[in-house]
């Protein structure tokens, strides 16, 4: 495993962290939320909503936030376990136009997409559990959250993580998931059924909206990801290291929050930082310091107990080229190797740095994530697999595909040892001219329509669906009345 940081920069950083943390704060424009802190031994500014936490109450909150956590699955076969010792990969969020899969043109997202895209991630077998991969324009903005948590909880049966964009959409989304699952009391018996994240606004500041939601995860018990939203040399410091600080004071106030409102409320450690590349004014997702960022934030998450979320397969191309495929390979790699526990965007279907969705991009990005799935696996090391007796059977004048006892030994081993793609081409080149000489950006398209025209899922219950329409449109009366 990678390891950026020494034992000695680790504790520097820790140390300077803390200093943010107790010497300048952290805005958190939030009453209640200050009240709290403030109670358990924080000073509060209360005129300008500055906050400054004690590192025992830092120390506290870490003993409290599991560094484990469950997210559980329509289908059971697809829980997992975050913390466990594995890198997950999501799908990318929020697009808010796409490239149209038929004209190639770019175009406003749709409700459609989000639920085709949905779709995409349920089949795919490197997708973990299912970010919200489209933000639709066709949707009332008042009804959007509720809208598309519907055609998510239609379009897969893995674990799904929500958006919380608004209090009150955020709460309609939880009503909405306890009619998923059975009513209230089997939501707050399981509430990892759903988990969402949040972004603060840096430089060191949260906003009312967000602490609201980030209290109704605890109240519930909601997994969800706190992630710093730096952009080094704008938001935050020129120098990375000045940048980690920074965000590990801004994840750590959230924290320190959550354990006191609800403890045990488990959360995943993140970051959504980059580089502003100054020559052109955009943030720089694609960029070898982004993979830096995102391997140093992880080892400080597991120096404080807590398993990490990176934003690591963001990319800056327009178009699913092989810029796309490069800045998601070394950054995703990057974040896994280094023990990543959820790499976002890693499967990214997202092309112009989270702007605009790509079909073709969702199905390169699938086969990129699962040669670095089997990079991580590493090479299995047994007296069997190390196959000395069989090195001696096969000898000196045959090979592994005339002898039986090879062949017997190959068939039990292949399907472990080697990893598959599914549309990166391995054939001759007379054999890819035979077939149409295409590029793979083409067989993208062709297997996407084809996932799509034939994966079929367990249709959401229509009692449950029918619930949930109606709580939508019960919604909307309430909207227009008010």
């Amino acid at each position: 495993m990678y390891r950026l940081l020494s034992r000695g920069e680790i504790s520097a950083i820790h140390t300077a962290a803390m200093e943010v943390l107790e010497r300048v704060g952290i805005v958190i424009q939030h009453d209640a939320a200050l009240k709290k802190l403030a109670d358990a031994g924080a000073t509060v500014d209360d005129k300008k909503k500055i906050v400054k936490i004690p590192e025992y109450m830092l120390h506290d909150a870490l003993q409290k936030s599991p560094g484990r956590h469950k997210l559980v699955a329509r289908n059971p076969k697809h829980n997992i376990v975050i913390g466990d010792g594995n890198s997950y990969f999501t799908n990318a969020f929020g697009a808010h136009y796409t490239i149209d899969l038929e004209t190639g043109e770019r175009r406003f997202s749709t409700i459609k997409d989000l639920e085709e895209f949905t779709l995409l991630a349920d089949y795919f077998p490197t997708v973990d559990y299912v970010k919200l991969n489209i933000l639709p324009q066709d949707v009332p903005k008042t009804i959007w959250e509720q809208e598309m948590a519907l055609a998510m909880f239609k379009s897969t049966e893995k674990h799904i993580s929500h958006v919380a964009l608004t209090p009150e959409g955020f709460r309609d989304v939880i009503e909405m998931t306890k009619i998923y699952v059975g009513g209230e009391d089997e939501f707050i018996k399981n509430p990892s059924i759903i988990d969402t994240g949040f972004n603060n606004v840096p430089p060191l500041k949260f906003t009312p909206e967000i602490i609201d939601m980030i209290l109704d995860c605890a109240k519930y018990r909601i997994p969800f990801d706190i992630s710093t939203g730096l952009l080094s040399s704008a938001s935050g410091p020129v120098t990375l290291a000045g940048t980690i600080v920074q965000g590990i004071a801004e994840n750590h106030a959230i924290v320190v929050l959550t354990q006191l409102i609800g403890p045990g409320t488990p959360i995943m450690w993140g970051s959504c930082a980059t580089i502003l590349d100054q020559r052109y004014g955009t943030a720089a997702y694609g960029s070898p310091e982004n993979g830096l960022i995102h391997a140093a934030f992880c080892q400080m998450a597991h120096y404080y107990g807590l398993p990490y979320f990176g934003a690591a397969g963001v990319v800056d191309s327009k178009v699913p080229d092989q810029q796309a495929a490069y800045e998601n390979t070394m950054n995703a790699l990057l974040a896994a190797v280094s023990g990543c526990d959820v790499v976002h965007d890693g499967v990214y279907g997202i092309v112009e740095a989270g702007i605009t969705a790509s079909y073709e991009m969702f199905a390169i990005s699938n086969d990129i994530c699962g040669a670095i799935k089997r990079i991580c696996k590493g090479i299995k090391i047994t007296p069997e697999t190390l196959a000395v007796d069989l090195i001696e059977t096969v000898g000196h004048d045959r090979n592994h595909l005339n002898t039986p006892e090879a062949l017997r030994f190959t068939k039990k081993h292949l399907l472990e040892e080697q990893w598959h793609p599914s549309i990166t081409n391995r054939t001759s080149r007379p054999e890819w001219e035979k077939q149409g000489s295409k590029t793979i950006e083409e067989v993208a398209r062709e297997k996407v329509k084809e996932i799509l025209s034939t994966h079929k899922i367990e249709p959401l219950d229509k009692k449950i669906e029918s619930d949930m329409r109606k709580f939508i449109k019960d919604r909307i009366k309430k909207l227009k009345s008010s």
